[in-house]
């Protein structure tokens, strides 16, 4: 059995001394000094203490002197001729004595000064402040009462100076099972630690109690002890070594099986805490100043070098940051708003990690940066953490990896960088079932083969000695940031940002409104969303999100659905939107026929018109010439007309383009604002073979002195044979031009018009040049030539010249 018997020490002041005996029950003391040779050091509890009166030798005088009586818990036995200055380190159930000053220069990692506060309380295993109800039981804040059936309690908020008070009053139901109080462990403990369970207790008479530390499932125990109870109240102090496995959580029992009906018994100030817990202080330093190795924060890790650290800070008036301000939760932990360098994690998409290996999303445990990923895995795990390009720029640069595990198991963790060894981390008993921040400080290694990218694994080795707790461990939140110093944990996407400018980050809170309430609100629904308190605007990581009560909604996909309480006028509209708005098209316009009138002869046919000119309408928009393009369709593809990008296209009858056919298929495309619009036309060829014109004149074709009074009558000709002149007079246009030879470019000017001579007599009446046949009464010379032209309903002409 391993109940530690500690010696009780009865450590007095002198009656002359200057000095007071401050010292109370429960208070954890210290006393710690170098005599030129050794060491010395003793750590004790404070029992009792109190004042002797006792008469002086000398004088035989009544005197005073100061005690306190402390049972020494490890250390040095304390020695008359040695110095008997302790100070309190906290205290096991007071929580106004729990604070110090340390300063010290002959420990490890001295100098430094160390604030301490709160070890009783915030190391403790167990500290109850009411009674379980059989819906709820957590043995960390409640007494947890075996043996109901036996026995009433009630709970105590304080009694003079006891606190926390659990009444037991045993009935007269006949029970044989346990009763008392049992609490059950939540951490795994493990020898050579030491279990000290404090409490007060008092009965309404004299009986006796068990104390005992054993495994929870009752099939090993550790030490037991039993104790009397008093009707007054009474300090007790059980230490009890752990001395079976430490895979087995344990439990401590407060056995009152011994009570008989009408019995009651108070406890109060009830406390389960670790020895080392109170002896090695160093995760109760509030504040350090000087050396900070051997402090270990729950966000950065183990600090190393000079300087301050301190969990409170509060600053007035004028404060001033340089570097990085970063903010989490009550416990430092989550990552909540950032100020500072933006690019300090260069590990791709931490929240959610590129394994190459196997892997499981845990949904169940709670992820302790509040984002991203918990990932579960039971032996090895590889990670992309950067690119081949990345690692390629950076070898032999220092980094340090660090990352949140949680194991279940006792292990220890091998850390690689591309299949190489750059670290271990080891995962103590006592560390199991927690999160706790790790980190590896290493140079980038050149990897075994070319062109990889910078891969990171862990591999565990579980120890399974005892096949207690599960061979599994939780993996979240890696970070990979250079140097040799781990900050706050940076949450990083696909996207980094290589810079080295400074910035700010939220990632909770609000703008506006109250702190509590804030108009915009962020990550309100822990998904990372924004959006505002009554819910009107939502913006969510996926890109989806909605305006307006939902009025207006969005999918990831960009795809937007309107409700029907949205009401939009042209007037809202700005032009660039008018303009995406309104109907946008274009069209060819222009002649689409070509006529071709041959004769007998087979010589080449007239065509009419020469050429056509194809113009682009455009409806709403404005191309240029690089979004305009022209083709014409052969066979089945629209090819291009080489360097036709205008607004006109000029169509010729007798090119290649037509191949041979009497109809051609014209398209235009324009490109705009990454739209395509086109719009086809199609010019078709009309032959007309077999007509010929004669032109005959009355008075026939020489006249003397230059008097011409004749009529001139175009005669047309189908096949040779003459065309009814009604039909031809009804249905057909001429058109009678003059020329003075030998110009047959430049019509004579106005000859058709009417005519005078010099007296104002008409000589020559208007002319009808589109009759068949037109009056001549003029003089005219031998170099006068007469021409008309034959006009079909699409305007054809046909040339018969007539010379005079």
């Amino acid at each position: 059995m391993s109940v530690y018997k500690y010696k009780k020490y009865k450590i007095s002041l002198q009656s002359d001394s200057k000095k007071t005996q401050g010292l109370r029950t429960g208070d954890i003391i210290r006393r710690q000094y170098f005599d030129g040779k050794n060491l010395v050091y003793s750590l004790m509890c404070v029992l009792d203490y109190g004042i002797d009166k006792t008469v002086d030798s000398d004088t035989n005088d009544i005197v005073e002197k100061q005690y306190f009586i402390g049972a020494l818990l490890e250390g040095d036995v304390p020695k008359t001729e040695e110095i008997l200055d302790f100070a309190r380190i906290t205290n096991l159930f007071d929580t106004n004595r729990s604070g110090a000053i340390y300063l010290t220069g002959s420990d490890d990692n001295a100098p430094y000064m160390d604030v301490i506060d709160g070890i009783g309380r915030n190391e403790s295993l167990c500290w109850p402040s009411n009674i379980a109800t059989p819906d709820y039981e957590d043995s960390e804040s409640q007494y947890i009462v075996r043996g109901t059936e036996a026995v009433t309690t009630d709970y105590i908020l304080s009694e003079a100076d006891n606190n926390r008070i659990c009444h037991f009053k045993r009935n007269d139901t006949i029970y044989y099972g346990f009763v008392g109080l049992q609490q059950d462990f939540y951490k795994y403990v493990q020898n050579p630690n030491r279990v000290l369970i404090s409490y007060k207790i008092k009965a309404n008479k004299a009986v006796n109690c068990k104390v005992s530390l054993e495994y929870q499932d009752g099939t090993r125990t550790d030490g037991e002890e039993t104790t009397s109870i008093t009707t007054d109240w009474q300090y007790k102090l059980h230490t009890i070594t752990v001395d079976y496995s430490g895979r087995y959580l344990r439990t401590v029992k407060l056995d009152l099986s011994e009570l008989s009906p009408s019995d009651e018994v108070w406890v109060s100030d009830f406390n389960i805490i670790l020895l080392s817990s109170v002896s090695n202080f160093g995760d109760a330093s509030k504040i350090r100043v000087g050396k900070l190795n051997g402090i270990t924060d729950p966000v950065f890790g183990q600090l190393e070098g000079y300087g301050g650290y301190l969990q409170k800070l509060f600053a007035s008036k004028s404060a001033h940051i340089s570097g990085t301000l970063t903010a989490g939760d009550e416990n430092g932990f989550a990552a909540t708003f950032y100020a500072g360098k933006i690019h300090r994690n260069v590990f791709v998409n931490s929240l959610d990690v590129n394994f190459t290996s196997a892997i499981t999303i845990d949904t169940q445990i709670e992820n302790p940066t509040g984002i991203g990923n918990v990932y579960s895995a039971s032996k090895i795990i590889n990670m992309i953490a950067q690119s081949e390009e990345w690692l390629t720029q950076h070898i032999g640069k220092k980094y340090t990896f660090s990352f949140w595990i949680y194991a279940k198991q006792a292990c220890q963790l091998s850390i690689l960088q591309n299949d190489k060894a750059i670290g271990t981390v080891q995962i103590p008993i006592d560390d199991t079932n927690i999160w706790s921040r790790k980190k590896v400080t290493f140079e980038l290694q050149t990897p075994k083969q070319a062109e990889e990218a910078l891969v990171l694994s862990i591999a565990s080795t579980f120890d399974t000695s005892d096949n207690a707790g599960e061979s599994i461990f939780y993996f979240s939140s890696p970070q990979l940031e250079a140097g040799e110093l781990v900050t706050q944990y940076q949450p990083t996407d696909t996207i980094l940002n290589y810079t080295e400018d400074y910035g700010a980050w939220f990632n909770r809170g609000g703008i506006g409104g109250t702190i509590q309430n804030p108009l915009l609100q962020l990550n309100f629904d822990g998904e990372g969303s924004i959006g505002t308190r009554s819910n009107s605007v939502l913006i969510k990581t996926d890109g989806s999100g909605h305006f307006a009560n939902k009025n207006i909604k969005w999918n990831k996909n960009g795809d937007v659905t309107f409700g029907k309480n949205v009401t939009m006028t042209w007037d809202n509209l700005d032009q660039s939107v008018k303009d995406e708005l309104v109907s946008k098209s274009i069209r060819i316009v222009g002649t689409d026929t070509f006529t071709l009138l041959g004769d007998l002869t087979g010589a080449d046919p007239v065509t009419n018109p020469a050429d056509i000119t194809l113009t682009l309408e455009e409806e709403n928009l404005q191309s240029t010439s690089s979004q305009r393009q022209w083709y014409y369709l052969q066979g089945y593809d629209y090819i291009p007309f080489e360097g036709e990008n205008g607004k006109t296209l000029t169509i010729w009858p007798f090119e290649p383009y037509w191949d041979n056919g009497n109809s051609l298929t014209i398209r235009c495309i324009v490109k705009f604002s990454n739209e395509e619009y086109s719009a086809t036309f199609t010019i078709r060829k009309q032959y007309i073979v077999g007509y010929s014109l004669e032109i005959t004149s009355s008075q026939g074709v020489s006249y003397k002195n230059n008097s011409c009074q004749t009529v001139l009558t175009a005669n047309v000709y189908y096949q040779g044979k003459l065309v009814d002149p009604d039909y031809v007079a009804k249905n057909y246009i001429f058109k009678w031009t003059r020329y003075h030879l030998p110009d047959m470019e430049n019509e004579v000017i106005d000859w058709w018009k009417e005519q005078r001579d010099n007296e104002g007599n008409i000589v020559q009446q208007e002319i009808d040049r589109s009759k068949p046949s037109i009056t001549l009464n003029y003089g005219i010379s031998g170099q006068d030539c007469f021409m008309c032209e034959l006009l079909n309903g699409n305007m054809f002409p046909y040339e018969f010249p007539l010379i005079f």
